[in-house]
């Protein structure tokens, strides 16, 4: 005779939860009635110990059943369930290994294209780092972005006597391609006042600070949301401000933009009134 085997509290579990702590022969469920571990085929008639060959019985069925097989063939369609549903399960994730091994395969071809991009852009190949910065910005802005971002550094390159890109510029193009692709990923707006921001920039003369920088793209952003158009910006940021200086024009300009509107506001509401009285 063979001989039972104590169940784990884990197995208890893993059977419960799969059955729904439901007794799969009169449908009743915890808490209204105490659980048990049943053996679908008995230990006695050699009834393997697996979550395959475990059934969740109330304690009444379960007592009453003993060690007599079902005659009915309930749980064994259960079981043949179970393993269809595992076997679509395994095939699922095959195809998901595949497809995740496809994508993988698909964004190194991304960063072998964008390499080749950037050596026949600039003349320079990329070493081990530079092909994991690529292929870190490929994954956040994807692959057109980069390659467009490539093709804008062109501003930064510099010629040398024999007609090559320094190398120094070479580098600071390559560190200007997130800043683009980021630029680029912005609503058309928001890249003008870039745009605009640098204008002011390249007019003062001066190199600024990143935190001046900073500070005056806010503002310009700010003078945008009262309502002043970015032509009217455009032309504020070409009269060649001092950078030191621009923080407080930019203030003194939003300030009467303000004083402005509501002057103006205060006009039509008024033009209203007398029209209503007359």
């Amino acid at each position: 005779m063979a001989k039972r085997k104590g169940i784990s509290k884990k197995t208890r579990f893993e059977v419960f939860k799969r059955d729904s702590f439901t007794c799969q022969y009169c449908g009743r469920s915890a808490p209204e009635i105490v659980l048990h571990l049943d053996h679908i085929q008995p230990v006695s008639k050699d009834g393997e110990e697996s979550t395959f060959n475990y059934s969740t019985s109330c304690v009444d069925c379960n007592l009453g059943k003993g060690d007599r097989e079902l005659s009915d063939d309930s749980v064994v369609k259960k079981q043949k369930a179970q393993l269809d549903q595992l076997q679509e399960r395994r095939e699922q994730l095959e195809m998901m290994i595949q497809w995740r091994q496809g994508l993988t395969s698909l964004k190194e071809s991304g960063v072998t294209l964008a390499a080749h991009e950037w050596q026949e852009h600039v003349g320079y190949s990329l070493n081990a780092s530079g092909l994991l910065t690529l292929k870190k910005h490929i994954s956040k802005f994807g692959l057109n972005g980069v390659l467009d971002a490539i093709g804008k550094t062109v501003i930064y390159l510099e010629v040398d006597g024999n007609d090559c890109y320094t190398q120094a510029s070479v580098e600071y193009a390559w560190k200007k391609i997130g800043g683009i692709c980021k630029l680029q990923s912005l609503p058309e707006w928001k890249q003008r006042l870039y745009h605009i921001r640098n204008i002011a920039r390249s007019r003062s003369g001066e190199e600024w600070y990143p935190q001046t920088s900073a500070e005056i793209l806010s503002l310009f952003e700010e003078a945008y949301g009262n309502g002043d158009s970015l032509d009217q910006l455009q032309d504020l940021a070409g009269r060649g401000i001092s950078y030191k200086q621009l923080p407080d024009v930019l203030r003194r300009w939003i300030r009467e933009s303000q004083e402005d509107h509501a002057i103006a506001v205060d006009e039509l509401q008024s033009f209203g009134e007398m029209e209503y009285a007359n």
